[in-house]
């Protein structure tokens, strides 16, 4: 599997982005809100995955559209999955993953241990 970090020049990110395919945009946060920055996410069906850069910010580009599972890691936290996520050609925003320490794993009442939530 091959991850792509988050590109701090936008305009060389979009110069390769297939205006057929879909781009999908989010953010990863903890419970407090704050931003985890260098978190793991990826595409569960195809592998394809980046890395959140220092504000929470991630983007996969060229994504073939389809519905997924969108998964969260980050050191420290319970993994977060986000399922049945459509993806359709164009710019796919807000995606939202709120992911809590793995200490409190038995403190909190979830699915899969993780809390995943779309905007």
């Amino acid at each position: 599997m091959v991850c792509f970090t988050f590109e701090a020049d936008e305009n060389a990110r979009r110069q390769r982005m297939d205006p057929n395919l879909g781009h999908v945009r989010g953010k990863v946060l903890d419970m407090d809100g704050n931003a985890i920055r260098h978190s793991r996410v990826w595409i569960r069906e195809t592998g394809q995955c980046t890395y959140s850069d220092d504000h929470g910010n991630f983007v996969l580009i060229n994504v073939a559209p389809a519905v997924y599972s969108l998964i969260a890691e980050s050191e420290g936290y319970s993994q977060s999955v986000s399922a049945d996520i459509p993806v359709e050609g164009g710019d796919n925003p807000g995606h939202l993953f709120v992911m809590c320490p793995q200490y409190a794993r038995s403190r909190i009442d979830r699915r899969r241990g993780a809390l995943a939530f779309q905007m």
